[in-house]
């Protein structure tokens, strides 16, 4: 047996599978639409990463890799 808690009422929701839950996570459609309101409303947020502050990472975005195989290099000079 699942023991499960709802993350908006914490309401345990005991049964044998997923199945008997069709708004899992959640114990009713009830509790789904609160924490769909809470989104929306701004009450929950994922932070941005912090912007890196080296300045070499900038410097590697503005080169071109390498190639792969000499023999696809634009810039080589033939022998």
């Amino acid at each position: 047996m699942n023991k499960v808690v709802c993350p908006i009422c914490e309401r345990a929701m005991n049964g044998p599978g997923p199945k008997e839950w069709p708004d899992r996570p959640f114990c009713s459609k009830r509790c789904k639409l609160i924490d769909l309101g809470r989104w929306l409303g701004g009450a929950y947020s994922i932070e941005a990463p912090a912007p890196a502050e080296d300045s070499d990472a900038d410097d590697d975005l503005t080169h071109s890799p390498k190639p792969a195989v000499p023999s696809a290099d634009p810039h080589r000079e033939e022998a």
